[in-house]
């Protein structure tokens, strides 16, 4: 068997199949945990809001247009399991001091290391044709489907995020957007200050 063919049987016969199995098991958590979850999705929005504040109150900050939680993929390879949280003006990533902060994202990516870890072991049965760097782009390219439990949860708890008092205080551009999704990437509107 040569290394791709070996990387094909791998594919079709492990990878298809775990990657659906932890995916579930991620939404299962998911559903059997959602008010806890969306209570630490809504505390995270708190304290960007506390620090959007705080900036503004120092004239460090214009109105907000963007707010980002972004996956990092270098974070993902270290098992690094949370969101950067990023407030920008109207410029968005062209913004010279966004605002920073983060989100604990374990509850969905321990997931993702669970199914790198299974492959890794089921890796060993190729005789060395599957290895580590093949994992991890297997892990990488799965990472935006785990990422979609926390895009859900954040559309569901935006309904109450948008409610706090931290988040009124804040100035805002109109259209104001709420984001979900990869790091300079494809992200996902999840609130849109004009569509309320």
């Amino acid at each position: 068997m040569t290394r791709q063919e070996a990387l094909k049987h791998f594919w079709e016969t492990y990878v298809k199949e775990k990657q659906k199995e932890y995916i579930q098991k991620a939404e299962e958590e998911y559903h059997s945990r959602k008010d806890e979850l969306a209570k630490g999705f809504i505390e995270s929005f708190r304290r960007i809001c506390l620090n959007i504040k705080e900036m503004q109150s120092a004239g460090q900050k214009a109105k907000i247009g963007y707010i980002n939680y972004s996956m990092r993929r270098t974070y993902l390879l270290e098992r690094k399991h949370e969101h950067v949280v990023e407030a920008f003006d109207k410029d968005w990533y062209f913004d010279t001091y966004p605002c920073r902060g983060t989100y604990d994202s374990e509850w969905a990516f321990k997931y993702l290391d669970a199914l790198e870890d299974e492959l890794e072991q089921l890796g060993k049965k190729y005789m060395g044709k599957i290895n580590k760097p093949d994992i991890e782009r297997i892990k990488l390219e799965a990472a935006a489907a785990f990422n979609q439990s926390i895009v859900v949860l954040v559309k569901q708890a935006m309904a109450d995020a948008i409610r706090l008092k931290e988040f009124d205080e804040i100035v805002r551009e109109p259209g104001l957007e709420v984001r979900v999704g990869e790091h300079k990437g494809i992200s996902e509107v999840v609130y849109n200050e004009e569509s309320v």
